[in-house]
């Protein structure tokens, strides 16, 4: 799982760094997949950047609080 949690907070940094809306959604979408159940986040059909920050914050801090 150690592998695993670092990969998806790599992932979360690039998505923090990404401009495009698009590509901060589809990167937010794999970050989900690859979350255990327990922790995965309901992601609404209609996006906004703000919605995006908050839901890596939120996974982020899941991670870390679980390791």
């Amino acid at each position: 799982m150690d592998n695993l949690r670092r990969i998806i907070l790599q992932m979360i940094d690039e998505c923090k760094n990404e401009r495009d809306v698009d590509s901060r959604t589809e990167i937010l979408h794999k970050i989900n997949t690859m979350l255990p159940k327990s922790i995965q986040i309901r992601i609404p059909s209609l996006i906004t950047n703000d919605y995006i920050s908050t839901a890596l914050y939120r996974i982020e801090e899941s991670l870390l609080v679980t390791a």
